[in-house]
């Protein structure tokens, strides 16, 4: 049921079916392949995302196009929202990793969500303080760990929703960089570190946890 994409996103959960039903009316759906730009930084915000099916990168670039990467975004969660709080261009850039489906709600549709339904309201404001709280959390950690303390929770944050035993999931070397803020050659010699110590195994594009205790260790979670 269509509805159930939108109960797994956060500030949606605890709508009933009606109003689910009628965030769906107003909602159109897009298809991007894999590589398409949904929009770039310093575009206007027109809409609202959600995730339907696929993979979306959220990232900036900087100087001479060093990239960061904030987020993979996967079914069920949204982006394009803070263009439309009061930013009246995106701060950041999303892009299809792999072909996508979105949910896409105009401006005018989202805001009249949040004068009209004050649990909405409430929920959006819940999770903008939890990615708030993520960004806190990635400054402390570029100031004070080192590079393998940094790949080591890089890898648990990313690997966080995956359900195989061992867990296991598709990222290359740059993209791994390009979230921790870094070049990749650092990464690569992380990487190589872990593997050779048994925590991780590294093959073709896939990283797999071989020691999940050691790695929370290392990310200082444990």
């Amino acid at each position: 049921m269509v509805t159930s994409v939108l109960k797994q996103v956060s500030f949606f959960s605890g709508l009933g079916a009606a109003d689910l039903n009628r965030i769906l009316s107003i909602a159109g759906v897009k298809r991007y392949p894999a590589g398409q730009m949904v929009f770039a930084k310093q575009d206007l915000g027109n809409n609202f995302f959600i995730v339907k099916s696929g993979r979306i990168k959220i990232f900036t670039t900087v100087g001479a196009g060093k990239k960061k990467i904030f987020a993979f975004l996967k079914k069920g969660e949204f982006f394009g929202e803070m263009s439309l709080l009061g930013g009246k261009v995106r701060s950041a850039s999303a892009q299809a990793v792999s072909e996508s489906e979105l949910y896409v709600i105009s401006k005018k549709n989202f805001r009249r969500l949040i004068v009209e339904n004050p649990e909405f309201s409430l929920k959006l404001l819940q999770t903008l303080a939890e990615r708030l709280s993520k960004a806190n959390k990635d400054m402390e950690s570029m100031l004070f760990h080192n590079i393998l303390g940094r790949l080591a929770e890089a890898i648990l944050d990313l690997s966080r929703d995956t359900k195989t035993r061992p867990v296991k999931m598709a990222i290359d070397q740059n993209e791994l960089a390009q979230y921790l803020g870094t070049t990749r050659v650092p990464v690569c010699r992380a990487i190589n570190t872990l593997k050779r110590s048994g925590i991780i195994d590294y093959r073709r594009g896939e990283l797999t946890i071989m020691d999940q205790a050691r790695l929370k260790s290392m990310s200082g979670e444990a």
